[in-house]
């Protein structure tokens, strides 16, 4: 490449920069800045100490200013809520940068594996689904660089630096992250932008801060050695430059790597929620929420075998052993259930379903509710609150009498008898009997005489096939998601 080439390349991916003054890797021409009630915050470096750095968005309130402190500098655009596109206009006696192109809307970081990795060329209907993503000029995006580090990364390496869709960026972004934002942008009207940052095959551990790790056990992992596994190496390189950008939410979509220490896997993400939350706030001024909302894929199935495996666990622990998010130790958490969307044919292998417009679907339901406020948006499928014991059979209340069921099949529900229940030992078949609109029946005769002391529900690495599991809420046709629940003595409510 010529240098005068490789000039006009730099100053594409940058903006327009002249001298010593510069924004952090992640600022671009055609990015989304998060928009009010939160104020976006700008920072980056500059020579001169002390130095008064002035910015603005041009024709959208006054300009605002901070001084240069051991090298760099962060400041707080005002609130806007005009989408824009704006000219952000940034100087200093070191030199000058502006951005063009900038709009004003909701930014989501897009973080987890390789099932948050899928690209959008590998979904069902690939070609029709880029089609349709590329009329949404509004939602722009970029991707961090594949890169780890055993220290923190100050200003870290871009990938795919901030676009407007594009055939040739859009097929090689992440499936889930985009489609999310696709079918959100319906309900909110105004930009959305996307931070995609992943990597496939990585642990909880390689995205967490040591603050983290500290308070949960450690364990180790039997790693294929094709990707990232020890701790901090990624929050280090991907994630940790991110903290001062105001941002509104993270989408998460992890655990594939962790499903050999499933018992851990509460404490971890709990805690490396409870730091992310922390650290973006702290770094971003305050501007990004200090319970930001942090929305999960739990995990889909792998395969047609019928084994229990890890997997049910770490669903189970995904939810801090609750069933359902957001919970009393998950607030501002929401989930959405991938277990019932296998894919067993996947040219991708079957760990990497390609049903992933079903997955954003149920996120968005989610979002909508939890992150959003739309509190007459149903997003959970049926869950247990009631059991009641008679004879050899049970019967299962959902959604305190208010559910309405519609049952698939009569297979799924396990039971397990007094002093022989585990999470990952097989448990005896208790068949769906008898339904009513919001209650199952199921044969308990195969406890006999000993007392119910588990109720399980779609506890397989795989539970069934496509949208075949037992229950689903006949309304929204979202799924009932894995549960373990103990019985109480005699029957009654759970929890």
């Amino acid at each position: 490449m010529t240098p005068v080439v490789f000039l006009a390349c730099v100053s594409i991916i940058l903006g327009h920069v002249h001298g010593a003054l510069k924004l952090a890797s992640y600022y671009s021409d055609h990015m989304v800045l998060q928009r009010g009630p939160q104020q976006a915050v700008l920072w980056g470096f500059a020579n001169t100490e002390g130095d008064t750095v002035t910015a603005q968005a041009m024709g959208q309130g006054s300009a605002v200013t901070s001084k240069v402190q051991n090298g760099k500098w962060k400041l707080m655009l005002p609130a806007i809520t005009n989408p824009g596109p704006f000219t952000i206009d940034v100087k200093s006696h070191d030199g000058h940068v502006t951005l063009h192109d900038v709009l004003f809307g909701d930014v989501w970081l897009c973080s987890g594996q390789s099932n948050m990795e899928f690209e959008m060329k590998k979904v069902m209907n690939a070609s029709t689904e880029i089609q349709k993503g590329l009329t949404f000029q509004t939602i722009r995006y970029m991707k961090t660089q594949w890169a780890q580090s055993n220290t923190t990364v100050e200003d870290l390496q871009v990938g795919q630096q901030w676009t407007v869709p594009t055939e040739a960026t859009l097929k090689e972004f992440s499936a889930v992250c985009y489609l999310y934002a696709e079918y959100l942008q319906s309900h909110l009207n105004y930009p959305i932008g996307l931070i995609g940052s992943y990597w496939g095959g990585t642990p909880i551990e390689a995205w967490s801060p040591p603050e983290a790790t500290r308070v949960c056990p450690v364990v180790t992992h039997s790693y294929v050695d094709c990707c990232p596994h020890d701790p901090h190496v990624l929050w280090n390189a991907k994630i940790y430059a991110l903290r001062a950008m105001t941002m509104y939410g993270v989408l998460w979509y992890q655990g594939e790597s962790n499903a050999d220490h499933t018992a851990e896997y509460d404490c971890q993400q709990k805690a490396m929620i409870r730091e992310w939350r922390a650290q973006f706030n702290r770094e971003s001024m305050g501007q990004t929420r200090a319970d930001f909302p942090f929305g999960y894929v739990q995990l889909g199935a792998i395969d047609d075998k019928g084994y229990v495996g890890g997997f049910p666990a770490l669903r189970w622990s995904q939810t801090a052993n609750h069933g359902y998010s957001p919970n009393s130790d998950q607030h501002n958490v929401f989930m959405a259930v991938a277990m019932d969307l296998p894919d067993f044919q996947s040219p991708y292998i079957a760990i990497h379903p390609r049903y992933k417009q079903e997955v954003a679907q149920r996120l968005v339901k989610s979002a909508l509710n939890v992150a959003y406020g739309h509190k007459g948006v149903k997003f959970q499928g049926p869950f247990p609150t009631k059991i009641l014991t008679s004879g050899n059979t049970l019967t299962i209340e959902f959604d305190a009498g208010s559910a309405h069921l519609d049952i698939r099949n009569t297979h799924g529900i396990e039971i397990c008898c007094s002093g022989s229940c585990n999470m990952i030992n097989n448990a005896i078949a208790a068949p769906i009997t008898a339904h009513s609109q919001s209650s199952v029946t199921v044969d308990s005769s195969g406890c006999g005489s000993q007392h119910v002391q588990v109720v399980r529900y779609a506890w397989r690495t795989s539970p069934c096939h496509l949208l075949q599991c037992a229950v689903y809420d006949s309304v929204t046709g979202l799924p009932a998601p894995t549960f373990y629940l103990t019985v109480p003595q005699g029957g009654g409510l759970i929890g």
